[in-house]
């Protein structure tokens, strides 16, 4: 049990385990700040004669699996203005023809070994990098891992660039270029050459012009790709279960051939001007609904790699985590001028960082909002942050220190690489695990409230002053001025302040006594599972296994059936309030501020949830807090906490945003799809006034005691890094006691089901800022259950997204891609679905789905081989490791005793993709398909005059 002295003591004890580790050693360590953070020595580096960078590691985490990544230092600031969009351009292009692989056989080859594009290959362009990355590769694959380098070492240098591909590629990124054109990008795009203050930045979005994008000389992209994709502007990360020594031989000898460019072009970095004057600027957009006020203060920087820059890393974290959490608190107190608010210090553009103060505010309170956001960062400025916030932060950093260091082995190849693109791209080091956990667990202590309350001041500046304000583009909204926005600093500095009153240390206990334990009355071994099945004496059932993927980690799941399936119509307001409010309520005797001070330092935390046909409680903690879980999960049932002032203020917030919505594009679609959708199904309600109004405090409370007041009704899972010994009595003690009544468990209730039968079809005439097609067809049928049926539904996708992306994404580059999303249900009955969603030009709507409907038909008829192999290989690879996570052990208990199915037994999975034939999936496609009830929705701007 959590004791009233229960900070200072985990606190204590946490110093005192970082004195006692090497005291003589490891002060004199990092006694000297100015050394240099050594670089992690698992990584063998070296450069090239021909300037290319290497990264290499050694890394089981999955077995047998290797990551490949390209880190080009070129990006959109490099174009010229008759290349606008051509570095993401080229990036496309290196999927669609190298010297070694023409064409699309790249992502043949790699898709036939089971590598799956979009999932385990891609890449991505922005305004300084480009970066490319082939991940989850099996390296036991003969020549796989010599045909991932052979690619790396194409998109190196010898990229196809055919004509013919180029042109087949324009389509597709003016789509993704129509995709992108939403309300920030135009915000953007009208802010920028006041926030870069007139550089390359405000002139390069990445996407770039469709202009250019539709009409550029094929001669223009290979001259900035001869001018930019160089080895000298290169490094390659390759991280995976491998022999370093000869992965690295291998690497110096295919890179090193490649030649290095003569007279290259100087790579520099981009300088924004100083504006020794506050620059301002408004915007508006009519899909805004609120009104942002923005201060920001930039600030040039070059990455440092001394002990002393870390050390003042973690001082900005703490200052960014502790105004967080004290604008939260004044809002959370009610009646604030704000309706949200951010200060922080942070990463701009590359060599710049910026301190932004940003106020979210109704629109005539734009003064009042932003000034009462200052005022906090002044008040911080003139009487710092207390001692015990920054005590609480700092235990509860260096506690997830102790996970992290714990779990260390668990980081992924695919993370390792992207520690490498900072070293590459930025110049920063890859400190080891062994030295962060050291250094941090040392240095964490001795930072002191005045360092972190000195942030404030000591990044607030005169120059590099940007002003922004951004709202709803509609009549008689007025924005701030700049002059106002002064005013309202000045008025701010001269005020009399009085110290953030932080509120008193809880002292006190989750509770004040143990409950009166139950028995565990018969046990069942699940041999299966290596795992054990205990009843209690109240009922309820417990099902445990030890499980250590995730060192110190253990998680807990209590399911019921019943949901709000049980509840009347009239009563799913107050669930929804119950959703929506009850994160905000705290636990037992304690409010959520309350709790999270009495939780410092502890891991354990949980949370309930009422879904549609189930009702559950989560927790997870670390071992040494496991009682404190434990005690959490019984006051979930005994003793849960409704904060009326928390009600309150959620409900006149939520009454306050409904005053504020706004009529766009975006709303005028979701109702109508939401109208469309419900099809009349009366539980299916529109959140409006009349919805609030429905919402009831004691009904609420009175739905969570009726889903949650018998525990004979829940099953509870148990699995992590927890002994027998240890946990049985926790069991008894804190479930055991649990009221729970054998004879009252509950069902979930079937409501019907209000999909519109047959083919339906609706096509939605919407204003648009930039025109859009939009495409949905969502299909439903019922089916006889079976674990065939619901593998051959996962495959049926796969294989249609691999016909969408050739058809209509590559061949017609008439989208920027076709979404398919299938699923199968099994409450209330067993149902079968499939979403497909894609964006379009308007004009090629309903051409394009015709050749959605043309592969639906085909795939009932005529199934490749080739693209049954490359879904079935990219799944059972997927599969292979699944038992290596903790996750998997909770669903497939779970899954057991929902339907009885063992997850474990190869006819659950494995036999019935070893065994899938064409004909098989042709068979299931015809079953679906054939008279499914089709949803067909075609989103249309509205013709302007």
């Amino acid at each position: 049990m959590i004791k009233s002295n229960f900070i200072m003591q985990k606190y204590i004890l946490l110093l005192l385990g970082v004195l006692v580790f090497g005291v003589a050693t490891k002060a004199q360590k990092f006694n000297d700040l100015s050394q240099e953070i050594p670089f992690d020595p698992a990584y063998r580096t070296g450069v090239l004669p021909n300037g290319l960078t290497y990264y290499i590691r050694h890394n089981d985490t999955p077995k047998d699996r290797a990551c490949f990544y390209i880190y080009q230092n070129v990006g959109a600031v490099l174009e010229k203005d008759d290349q606008d969009g051509l570095a993401h351009f080229l990036e496309h292009m290196a999927f669609n023809g190298t010297n070694t692989f023409p064409g699309n056989s790249m992502l043949d080859m790699l898709e036939r070994n089971g590598i799956k594009f979009g999932n385990d290959i891609n890449a991505y362009t922005a305004k300084n990098e480009t970066v490319y990355n082939i991940s989850q590769v099996p390296v036991n694959r003969k020549g796989l891992v010599d045909s991932c380098l052979v690619i790396l070492r194409d998109w190196c240098n010898e990229l196809e660039l055919d004509v013919n591909e180029i042109d087949a590629e324009r389509g597709v990124i003016s789509e993704e270029w129509r995709t992108r054109r939403n309300s920030a990008f135009r915000l953007n795009a009208k802010m920028g050459d006041v926030i870069y203050n007139g550089s390359i930045y405000a002139k390069r979005d990445v996407i770039g012009e469709l202009d250019v994008i539709k009409n550029f000389d094929p001669k223009t992209l290979r001259r900035f790709y001869h001018d930019w994709y160089r080895t000298d502007l290169q490094a390659v990360g390759i991280v995976g279960d491998f022999d370093v020594d000869e992965m690295e031989k291998q690497v110096i000898d295919l890179f090193s051939a490649i030649p290095a460019v003569e007279n290259a072009k100087p790579r520099t970095n981009v300088i924004i001007p100083d504006n020794e004057k506050p620059m301002y600027i408004a915007a508006s957009d009519k899909d805004v609904k609120n009104v942002t006020v923005k201060m920001t203060v930039r600030h040039p920087y070059k990455v440092d790699n001394t002990m002393a820059s870390l050390r003042e890393n973690f001082v900005i974290r703490f200052f960014n985590a502790l105004i967080k959490n004290r604008i939260n608190e004044v809002k959370r107190k009610g009646d604030a001028l704000f309706l949200g608010g951010r200060i922080s210090y942070g990463n701009f553009e590359r060599g710049y960082r910026t301190l932004s103060i940003q106020a979210l505010a109704e629109e005539s309170k734009q003064a009042e909002a932003f000034g009462a956001i200052y005022t906090e960062l002044e008040r911080v400025i003139q009487y710092g942050f207390t001692e015990g916030k920054l005590e609480r932060l700092k235990t509860n950093m260096l506690v997830a220190i102790e996970n992290q260091h714990a779990n260390e082995r668990k980081t992924s190849s695919d993370n390792y690489c992207k520690k490498v693109k900072g070293a590459y791209l930025n110049g920063s080091t890859i400190p080891s695990p062994e030295f962060t956990y050291e250094f941090t667990t040392e240095v964490i202590p001795s930072i002191t409230a005045e360092e972190v309350s000195a942030v404030a001041s000591r990044y607030l500046s005169d120059i590099n002053v940007v002003y922004s304000v951004i709202g709803p583009e509609k009549e008689g909204v007025e924005f701030i001025k700049q002059s106002d926005i002064e005013e309202v600093i000045v008025r701010v500095k001269t005020e009399e302040l009085t110290p953030y009153e932080d509120d008193a240390p809880v002292v006190g206990e989750l509770l004040t006594e143990k409950p009166e334990a139950g028995q565990i009355v018969s046990e069942k071994q699940l041999e299966q599972f290596d795992a054990v099945e205990w009843t209690l004496s109240n009922g309820a059932k417990v099902v445990y296994r030890f499980a250590d993927y995730q060192k110190g980690i253990v998680s807990l799941k209590a399911v019921s059936y019943g949901g709000a399936s049980l509840c009347e119509n009239e009563d799913l307001p107050s669930v929804g309030a119950l959703k929506s409010f009850g994160k905000s309520f705290g636990i037992g005797d304690y409010n959520a501020t309350d709790y999270s001070k009495i939780m410092t330092g502890n891991t354990a935390n949980s949370s309930f949830s009422v879904g549609g046909y189930v009702e559950s409680v989560s927790a997870m903690a670390n071992p040494g807090d496991i009682e404190s879980m434990m005690e959490l999960v019984y006051l979930r049932f005994e003793q849960p906490n409704f904060d009326k002032e928390a009600y309150d203020r959620n409900i006149k917030h939520a009454y306050e945003a409904l005053e504020r919505k706004v009529v766009s594009t975006k709303t005028i679609i979701n109702d109508t799809l939401s109208a469309i959708l419900s099809n009349g199904n009366p539980r299916a309600m529109e959140f409006n006034k009349d919805y609030l109004d429905n919402m009831d405090y004691e009904r609420m409370k009175a739905i969570y005691h009726e889903r949650f007041s018998n525990a004979a009704d829940f099953i509870f899972f148990i699995v992590g890094d927890v002994d027998v010994e240890t946990l049985r009595p926790l069991v008894e003690t804190y479930i055991g006691s649990l009221q729970g009544e054998s004879d009252k468990k509950e069902k979930w209730a079937d409501n019907g089901n209000y999909f519109p039968e047959g083919k339906n079809t609706h096509r939605i005439v919407v204003p648009m800022t930039e025109p859009r097609g939009t495409v949905m067809i969502k299909v439903r049928n019922g089916a006889k259950y079976s674990r065939e049926t619901v593998v051959c539904q996962s495959i049926i996708s796969s294989v249609l997204q691999l016909r969408f992306t050739e058809n209509i994404r590559e061949k017609e580059g008439g989208t920027y891609g076709v979404s398919v999303r299938a699923s199968a249900s099994t409450v209330p009955e067993t149902r079968l679905s499939m979403d497909i969603q894609f964006d379009c030009d308007p004009v090629k709507a309903d051409h394009l789905k015709g050749l959605v409907y043309k592969e639906l038909d085909e795939i009932k008829n005529n199934v490749l081989q080739t693209d049954l192999d490359k879904v079935v290989l990219n799944m059972k690879k997927n599969n292979e490791h699944m038992t290596e996570r903790n996750s998997f052990w909770m669903t497939a208990l779970q899954t057991y005793y929902d339907s009885g199915e063992n997850m474990l037994d190869p006819s659950y999975y494995n036999d019935i993709i070893d065994k899938v034939t064409t004909k098989d999936i042709e068979k299931a496609a015809k079953k679906f398909f054939n008279k499914a009830n089709i949803l067909e929705i075609v989103i249309l701007p509205e013709e302007k005059d």
